[in-house]
């Protein structure tokens, strides 16, 4: 997205979303999970979405709850503690050095993190990503109970940063999201890797 000139001095938050963008989420456990259960891998993320990962993000049931459910409904032949683990090593993947980009971004801006996610599951995010630590504001939907997809998570997030909307740039991977966060006012970028958003922050004198 291009923006004017003299919009370039005014950008001084910048909002990340998480999984995807800075690490790995879920995307990829299903080569993984294919090898350890013998199946193909194409249609296993499936199995992980909809409306139980809404619950699971809005801290409304527990992670063993949810993935318990998916291994039953499923019928995998696999434990809980092999499916967690699988979840939890594809966290350890930082995406295309993000992690020096955000470095180098926290000397000049302040840094928000917004992410749809679950409890446990940023519990050992943050203990095993140390770079997390440049981020000056968390938001996490199990702590609001708003998803990315409801204007209201970035409504409260303005409400809690105490900002206005235009000195913000929102990066996710989800074109929704983007689109929901500009319906705010917020300026946005969807995320596809580190070349592509660098050359896209330049638009907004933003350089890495």
């Amino acid at each position: 997205m291009k923006v004017p000139l003299f919009s370039y001095m005014t950008i001084t938050h910048l909002i990340f979303d998480l999984s995807e963008v800075l690490i790995r989420g879920l995307i990829g456990i299903e080569n993984t999970l294919g090898e350890l259960l013998g199946l193909q891998s194409d249609n296993l993320l499936h199995s992980f979405g909809g409306n139980d990962l809404r619950a699971l993000c809005r801290n409304e049931v527990t992670e063993d709850e949810y993935l318990k459910r998916i291994i039953a409904k499923e019928k995998w032949n696999c434990s809980l503690q092999e499916l967690k683990k699988i979840i939890r090593d594809n966290f350890h993947i930082i995406i295309g050095n993000m992690d020096e980009v955000i470095h180098k971004l926290s000397k000049n801006y302040t840094l928000i993190l917004l992410s749809d996610h679950a409890r446990e599951w940023i519990e050992y995010i943050e203990e095993y990503h140390k770079f997390l630590q440049y981020f000056s504001y968390k938001s996490y939907s199990f702590q609001t109970g708003n998803i990315k997809d409801d204007m209201q998570s970035f409504v409260k997030l303005l409400s809690d940063l105490d900002v206005d909307p235009d000195v913000c740039v929102f990066i996710d991977d989800r074109k929704e999201n983007v689109e929901t966060a500009e319906r705010c006012g917020i300026h946005g970028i969807v995320f596809t890797d580190r070349k592509q958003l660098v050359a896209e922050l330049k638009n907004f004198g933003i350089i890495v």
